[in-house]
């Protein structure tokens, strides 16, 4: 059997199981198992496959039909232009979650900030810590999780990058360890928290109920983890330091109202779709840790 009759029976298995991207998945995972781009199936459609890459592949199509993601399959995504191990367990990265990468190396170039030092809260794989230090040549940057799971695979994304000299990864409830330390003088906090309320849990797609549910949701509202970190932000930003927080679509009001007194500049960005997709604010007054 060659490349291209194989890819037309996957493709119609996997769409009569309700699979509607089924022709990109099929390619995407054939792709893999043979180690190409995708572009070149197409050039090696006549291409006769070994009786184990066929093993291989169905095998791989058999997971997909029973809607495991395609990213946790193939163990790895592709995120700010850059490839990122995954697996079972551990949140996949979006495509909306560059929108707030983005929007933090643009604050931190026209800061000109020479050496910013950034935490990433909930750093899952590692995607926006490991992506802000690469990207932002002098920062300084933490990854933090309280999922074992993620930490293993963020210090595998870091190592993958080449990162370990200003990249660091650190087992913490949001930034209970910050506080439990006594620093405070971080410029920039980022997070892309939990964000999904019980309703709309249940309103998901089989393939994002595969992911780690605590990566997703919030309680009742969607709120918990926005009603926590913005306190903690408060102890460990230097005065004039900024948080950067992903948010749903409709959380803009919401998550803009837990900012108290001592924030200001409360500013909320659009993702490429227009759809509200961050909330950043400025510490104007710290608050200062019951252990200090």
């Amino acid at each position: 059997m060659n490349i291209k009759e194989l890819l037309n029976r996957s493709d119609q298995f996997l769409a009569e199981r309700g699979i509607e991207s089924s022709r990109l998945d099929a390619e995407v995972l054939m792709a893999d198992l043979l180690d190409m781009e995708r572009i070149n199936l197409y050039v090696k459609y006549d291409y006769p496959l070994k009786s184990s890459e066929i093993d291989s592949y169905r095998e791989m199509i058999k997971k997909r039909a029973q809607r495991m993601p395609v990213a946790y399959i193939i163990e790895k995504k592709e995120f700010m232009s850059l490839e990122f191990k995954v697996a079972e367990g551990v949140l996949i990265p979006r495509p909306d979650t560059e929108n707030l990468v983005e929007a933090v190396i643009e604050y931190c170039r026209k800061a000109e900030l020479e050496s910013p030092q950034i935490i990433d809260v909930g750093t899952g794989s590692g995607a926006i810590a490991v992506s802000l230090a690469h990207y932002l040549e002098n920062a300084k940057v933490v990854g933090v999780d309280l999922s074992l799971q993620a930490l293993k695979i963020a210090r595998q994304n870091m190592e993958k990058h080449e990162l370990a000299e200003r990249m660091s990864i650190l087992k913490s409830d949001l930034l209970a360890e910050f506080i439990k330390r006594g620093i405070k003088e971080i410029d920039i906090i980022v997070s892309n928290p939990p964000y999904i309320s019980e309703t709309e849990m249940e309103e998901l797609s089989p393939e994002v109920k595969k992911e780690p549910e605590t990566a997703l949701k919030a309680g009742e509202n969607g709120l918990e983890y926005y009603r926590r970190l913005i306190p903690e932000a408060e102890k460990v930003l230097k005065k004039g330091g900024r948080l950067f927080l992903e948010i749903g679509y409709r959380q803009a009001e919401s998550v803009s109202s837990l900012f108290g007194d001592n924030w200001t500049d409360i500013e909320v960005k659009q993702d490429y779709s227009n759809n509200d997709r961050i909330v950043t604010a400025v510490l104007e007054k710290r608050a200062e840790s019951k252990t200090n």
